[in-house]
């Protein structure tokens, strides 16, 4: 009984954490690279499918962009954002901005205490 508890709780989490099929596209080629890109990944991920998903989690929505942060500069696509460059800046406790050199919108990082998978 307890197996069958623990299977419905995973099946659970990999509900929650299913990722909207655009951010996976978006963001999975940086999943997809911390585990071997094209060598074995697609492997790795059916055979790791929670771990796959936190990790995309990590880099789709571990942090937000906010829009026209500054007055000036150029639209920021977040999908060009590998957001584990940024973690040095991340609290522990609170949300982080970052501003990037010529760009109007910045980066709001979550606060560490609230991720549900960091590298």
């Amino acid at each position: 009984m307890g197996m069958s508890i623990a299977g419905l709780a995973q099946v659970a989490e990999l509900n929650s954490l299913k990722p909207d099929p655009e951010k996976e596209k978006k963001f999975s080629p940086y999943v997809a690279w911390r585990h071997g890109w094209k060598d074995g990944f697609e492997e790795w991920k059916k055979n790791n499918t929670l771990q796959y998903y936190k990790e995309l989690w990590y880099y789709s929505q571990s942090f937000y962009v906010k829009r026209n942060y500054l007055a000036q500069g150029a639209a920021l696509d977040e999908s060009a954002i590998d957001i584990s460059r940024f973690e040095s800046s991340r609290k522990d406790g609170e949300e982080s901005i970052v501003t990037l050199p010529g760009m109007k919108d910045a980066l709001v990082l979550l606060p560490a205490n609230k991720l549900i998978y960091k590298p």
